[in-house]
């Protein structure tokens, strides 16, 4: 359902695809049509929206203000459609959420599947990115739903729901931390670290640990791939610091390993903040509601299991 003015959707193309071509070809029109659109729509703003690079186009301070205009106008727009599809007694609509990895191996596919079970005419979209990131996705509009670590309080989003894991050190099963109770950074530093880079969550807090060690580590590895740290260090090479996400269900035929909880100094759990994000002020479609609702249900199951304490947003 397009009810909003050509311009406006002609507009948000350009802005997504950064050139003229690109969003005619997105929007299966001639590249002529986008460009008379743009320079009507430029007149009666009476401002220029984008500059006319070499490499495309890009939005000039007007263009900024207008594309938050656009997104939210457009946003309305799959709002009101899925709102009259529940009246015509129709389940469907679209969602898209960005995450970061370690919600891929466990949570996510948790989440879908049931959205999948309970409403089958939801289409729904998967995008990965660091946690750092995930807010612009969402202010953005090329996300409804973000799942990220340690975002803190960011500008233009809103935290609807959550909850804190608590990072452990990954290590080989056979290794001689396996069976501890729990482990500290300065004994964990006896061997070689494989250590996040720093779009990861786990960085900042583990290398607060480490800049209070009385001497430097060995850093065998830095990596913004969860999954290369716990494979390597499965196999002997290392110490990998994660939450439990994703270690649940290792692959059939990997090799052990073990979730050892990490303490910092004073001989507290180190811990992580996991929190769903969504845009501030938006009126979320039905089907993004179901998500989130979801999402928040799964993460109490995953509570249940220890390691995380699920909390959500007031009201």
């Amino acid at each position: 359902m397009h009810i909003h003015a050509r311009a406006l959707l002609y507009f948000d193309a350009i802005r997504c695809d950064g050139s003229i071509r690109g969003a005619a070809r997105r929007l299966f029109v001639d590249a002529s049509a986008v460009n008379r659109q743009l320079i009507q729509l430029e007149q009666e703003v009476g401002f220029p929206l984008f500059e006319r690079l070499s490499n495309g186009l890009k939005l000039t301070p007007a263009g900024e203000l207008f594309a938050r205009h656009t997104t939210h106008v457009l946003q309305d727009q799959q709002w009101l459609a899925n709102e009259l599809d529940m009246l015509r007694g129709v389940q469907r609509g679209e969602v898209h959420v960005v995450g970061v990895e370690a919600v891929y191996n466990d949570l996510l596919p948790e989440v879908v599947a049931e959205m999948l079970g309970q409403f089958p005419g939801v289409r729904m979209q998967a995008s990965l990115a660091g946690s750092a990131d995930i807010a612009a996705f969402v202010t953005d509009a090329r996300a409804d739903v973000g799942v990220a670590f340690n975002a803190g309080a960011t500008s233009g989003v809103t935290r609807v729901a959550g909850g804190e894991f608590q990072i452990g050190a990954i290590v080989a099963a056979d290794h001689p931390l396996a069976r501890s109770p729990r482990v500290n950074l300065e004994r964990c530093a006896e061997w070689p670290l494989l250590l996040g880079s720093a779009d990861l969550a786990a960085y900042a807090l583990v290398e607060a640990e480490i800049s209070a060690l009385p001497s430097a580590p060995c850093v065998a590895l830095r990596s913004a791939s969860i999954e290369l740290m716990k494979r390597l260090a499965a196999s002997g090479h290392g110490i990998a610091f994660q939450t439990r996400l994703g270690l649940a269900r290792p692959e059939s035929g990997a090799q052990g390993f073990a979730f050892v909880p990490l303490i910092d100094s004073a001989g507290n759990p180190v811990v992580s903040d996991l929190g769903v994000y969504v845009r501030t002020g938006r009126t979320l479609p039905p089907a993004v509601t179901a998500f989130v609702d979801c999402l928040a249900d799964v993460m109490a199951r995953h509570a249940d299991c220890g390691g995380l304490v699920a909390t959500s947003a007031p009201g």
